[in-house]
C-alpha cells in the first residue's frame, strides 16, 4: 500500500512596513503562525525608521519618517505577538519568530554581522517574550537559489520553515479538506453561511458542525468568519487578502489623488482622520459587502469610532480613524499656548517597555466614544522658529511651524462643559497624558483636580476595552500597564517617576523619586492628580473621644502627615545636623568638587567604592568600561553609590575617604560641611 504523503497548505501574509499596517494587522493575528521579522541589516537600527516602496519602474519611493527607530518597532512587534498569541493560545502550538536581517552582502566582515546580531538579541534578552524568538539570521539575499553559493543562513531558514510546517500539520478529515477545496473552486470573495452549510452537507459534514469547521479555517487564515460581529455573522469571507485590501483603501488613502467626486470628503479623512458616510459608501460600493458591514467590523476592532463633528454635514455618519493620519514627531510637551493651569504629565507604561502596536489608536477611538469627550479640532496653532540658512539667521528671520491638534500618535480631546484640553501622546515607551485649562480656575464650576481624576478613571476603563479587543476577547491574566506620575522635582530632561504611589495617596502626602531621596511635598501641578488630604480625623471622632483628647493632661501627638512634613523640614534645612542629610544624584557635581578641593587621590576610587558598600564586580565593570581613567571611574563610582540603595550622607563619605588613607581629604569634608 502506498504511503500517504502529507500535503500541508499554508497562507503567506506579506505585511507592509508602513505605520498604518501596525494598526490593522493585530486584528488578523492567529497563533498557528511563523513570523519573519525583516529588517535592513546594512542600516543603523537606532536610526529613525522610514518606510520605502519599490515601484514597477525600479524607482524607490520613501514614505513618512516616524518618531521611532527600527529597533523600537522590532521590539514592539516581538512583545505584541507574544502578548496577543502566546499567553492565550489554547493548544500546545505556539507561534515562532525569526528576525531576518536582509542585505547581508553589504556586511563583508563577519564581525559586523555578529555585531548586528548582538544588537537584535539585546532587544529581547531577559524579556518576557524572549522564548518567542527562535533565532536572528543575517542573510545575503543575493545568493538565494544559487546552489552551493547560497548563504548558509538562507538554508537554515528554509529548514526552519519546513520543520515548523511539519510541526503544525493537523490531521484533517478528508471531508473538511474537500470543503476547503470547494471554496477555492467557487472563485468568489464572499458567500453566506447558509451557502457554506449547504457545501458542508454536500461534503458529508453535519450542518451543526460547519460553524466549527469555519472557525478552524479562520484560525489557519484560510477564511475569515466573524460570528461575534452582528452584521458579519452570516457571511464567510473566502479571500482574506481581498478583504484586507478592501479595508485598506481608506487607510492607505487609495484613490485620494485620482479625482474621486468627493474631494472634500478625502480632505476631511486625510487631514482630520474622519471618514464620512458618503465616502466609504463610494469606495466600498462595488466590494460585494455592504459598506455599513465593513464599518461595523472596523468599529468592532476599535479601528474606528462613530463621532459627530462640524467638519461635515451632520446628516451623514462620521467615523474617527486615527490610523490614517500622519505621525507627530515634535516635542510631546508642546501644547497650545495660553493655558491658565496645567497638570504635570502622567504616563501609561507597559511591562514590555513599549506601547504595543495598535494600542494607542484603539485607546483614542475608545476615548472618543465617551459622552463627556469630543475631538478637539480647534486647538491647531502655529509658532515661530528661527529660519535656517546663514543670511536668514543673520537677519533674525523666522518661519512658522503649524501644529495640528490630532495625529495618528497624538490626539487632543475636549473634556466636559465648559471644556478643558485633554491630550494623549504616544511617546514610544509610554502614553503621555496632559490636561490643560484655558479658563481661570475661579470661573470654572468644576476644579481641574476633579477633572484630572475623572480622566484617569476614564482612561483605565478605555484601556481595559482595548486590552480585551487586542487579546481577541480574552481578559489578560494580569494587567501589564501602570499609571506613572512624571516627577517635577527638577527641570532635568531625564524623565523619571514619583515612586511608591498607592491608591490612597493624597495631595498632602510626602513623595519620593529616584533623583531626590529626601521626601518632599507634591508640586501644585503634580497634586492635581490626587485627592485632597484625608478628612480631618476630629470630625469623625466620637464625642467621648473628643472630650478625652481635649484633656490638657494628655500629651498631644502630631498627625502622621504633620510629622512627615516636620521631618522633611528638619532634614532638608537643618545646617547643624549635616550628617543626616541624604544625598542624591543631583549632589554628584558638588561631591566631586569637594573631593577635588580636599586633594583626594582619584586613583583610590576602587577602595573608596568598596568602603561605600559597592560590589567589587561592579567596580571592575566601571574600570573596564572607562578604560581605567581614574577621573571618569570615580565619577561613575560615586554615581552608583548615590543612585543605589545606600544611606548616602556627607558623614559616610568622610568616613570612607578616611578609611582609604585620605585623612586630609576626610578632614576637609568634615570642616567644609560642618560635620561633628
Amino acid at each position: 500500500m502506498a504511503k500517504l504523503v502529507v500535503q500541508p497548505f499554508l497562507h503567506i501574509w506579506d505585511c507592509g512596513g508602513q505605520p498604518v499596517f501596525l494598526e490593522i494587522l493585530p486584528a488578523f493575528l492567529t497563533p498557528r503562525t511563523m513570523f519573519l521579522l525583516l529588517f535592513d541589516a546594512s542600516k543603523d537600527i537606532k536610526e529613525r525608521w522610514q518606510s520605502r516602496q519599490n515601484t514597477p519602474d525600479g524607482e524607490m519611493l520613501f514614505d513618512e519618517v516616524v518618531n521611532e527607530s527600527t529597533s523600537d518597532l522590532m521590539a514592539k512587534w516581538m512583545s505584541t505577538i507574544h502578548s496577543h498569541l502566546v499567553k492565550h493560545n489554547k493548544d500546545d502550538t505556539s507561534p515562532s519568530l525569526y528576525c531576518i536581517g536582509t542585505r547581508g552582502d553589504k556586511l563583508k566582515a563577519k564581525w559586523k554581522r555578529n555585531q548586528v546580531k548582538k544588537q537584535i538579541q539585546f532587544l529581547f534578552e531577559k524579556k518576557e517574550f524572549s522564548d518567542l524568538i527562535k533565532d536572528v539570521l543575517i542573510i545575503d539575499n543575493t545568493t538565494s537559489g544559487r546552489g552551493e553559493k547560497e548563504d548558509p543562513s538562507i538554508k537554515k531558514l528554509r529548514k526552519a520553515i519546513g520543520d515548523f510546517i511539519e510541526k503544525l500539520v493537523v490531521p484533517t478529515p478528508v471531508n473538511w479538506v474537500l470543503f476547503r477545496k470547494a471554496f477555492q473552486e467557487l472563485k468568489q470573495n464572499v458567500i453566506s453561511v447558509s451557502d457554506a452549510i449547504a457545501i458542508g452537507v454536500a461534503c458529508h459534514i453535519p450542518a451543526t458542525d460547519v460553524p466549527e469547521v469555519l472557525k478552524f479555517y479562520h484560525e489557519l487564515g484560510a477564511v475569515l468568519y466573524y460570528p461575534q460581529i452582528e452584521c458579519l455573522k452570516n457571511k464567510v469571507i473566502l479571500n482574506p487578502k481581498w478583504f484586507v485590501d478592501t479595508i485598506g483603501k481608506v487607510f492607505t488613502l487609495e484613490g485620494c489623488e485620482e479625482g474621486w467626486s468627493g474631494t472634500r470628503r478625502w480632505y476631511v479623512l486625510r487631514n482630520n482622520g474622519v471618514l464620512v458616510q458618503p465616502l466609504y459608501q463610494e469606495v466600498w460600493q462595488s466590494s460585494g459587502i455592504d459598506p455599513e458591514e465593513i464599518i461595523e467590523l472596523l468599529v468592532h476592532f476599535r479601528l474606528a469610532a462613530q463621532v459627530q463633528t462640524e467638519l461635515y454635514d451632520s446628516r451623514f455618519k462620521q467615523y474617527f480613524l486615527p490610523a490614517v493620519l500622519p505621525g507627530y514627531t515634535g516635542d510631546p510637551n508642546e501644547v497650545r499656548p495660553g493655558f491658565k493651569l496645567r497638570a504635570s504629565p502622567v504616563h501609561i507604561t507597559f511591562s514590555t517597555g513599549y506601547v504595543p502596536p495598535g494600542f494607542f489608536t484603539r485607546l483614542a477611538t475608545a476615548v472618543a466614544t465617551n459622552a463627556n469627550v469630543e475631538l478637539n479640532f480647534e486647538s491647531d496653532y502655529t509658532y515661530a522658529v528661527p529660519a535656517s540658512g546663514f543670511f536668514n539667521q543673520l537677519l533674525n528671520r523666522t518661519s512658522k511651524v503649524e501644529i495640528r491638534s490630532i495625529y495618528r500618535n497624538r490626539v487632543c480631546f475636549s473634556y466636559g462643559h465648559p471644556s478643558d484640553d485633554f491630550v494623549l501622546t504616544d511617546v514610544n515607551k509610554a502614553i503621555q497624558i496632559d490636561v490643560l485649562r484655558y479658563a481661570p480656575e475661579s470661573s470654572h464650576p468644576v476644579s481641574l483636580k476633579l477633572v484630572c481624576q475623572k480622566i484617569l478613571k476614564l482612561l483605565d476603563e478605555c484601556c481595559q476595552k482595548v486590552e480585551k479587543t487586542l487579546h481577541h476577547g480574552h481578559n489578560p491574566h494580569q494587567s501589564s500597564r501602570r499609571i506613572q506620575y512624571v516627577c517635577q522635582c527638577s527641570p532635568s530632561s531625564d524623565i523619571h517617576y514619583i515612586q511608591d504611589i498607592g491608591a490612597e495617596k493624597t495631595s498632602s502626602d510626602p513623595v519620593y523619586c529616584k533623583m531626590e531621596r529626601i521626601p518632599r511635598s507634591l508640586t501644585i501641578k503634580e497634586s492635581l492628580w490626587f485627592k485632597e488630604e484625608r478628612k480631618n480625623l476630629e470630625k469623625e471622632t466620637p464625642p467621648a473621644l473628643k472630650d478625652a483628647n481635649n484633656d490638657d493632661t494628655i500629651p498631644k501627638t502630631k498627625s502622621a502627615n504633620e510629622a512627615s512634613h516636620s521631618s522633611i523640614t528638619q532634614i532638608s534645612k537643618s545646617k547643624d545636623d549635616q550628617q543626616k542629610v541624604l544625598l542624591s544624584i543631583r549632589n554628584l557635581a558638588e561631591i566631586l568638587e569637594v573631593l577635588k578641593d580636599g586633594h583626594f587621590q582619584t586613583t583610590k576610587w576602587i577602595d573608596l567604592g568598596l568602603h561605600l558598600g559597592l560590589f567589587y564586580d561592579d567596580l571592575k565593570t566601571i574600570e573596564t568600561r572607562y578604560n581605567r581613567d581614574p577621573d571618569q571611574c570615580l565619577r561613575e563610582c560615586l554615581a552608583s553609590w548615590l543612585k543605589g540603595s545606600f544611606e548616602a550622607t556627607w558623614d559616610r563619605l568622610a568616613i570612607a575617604v578616611g578609611k582609604v588613607g585620605e585623612t586630609t581629604a576626610a578632614t576637609y569634608i568634615r570642616s567644609r560641611k560642618e560635620l561633628k
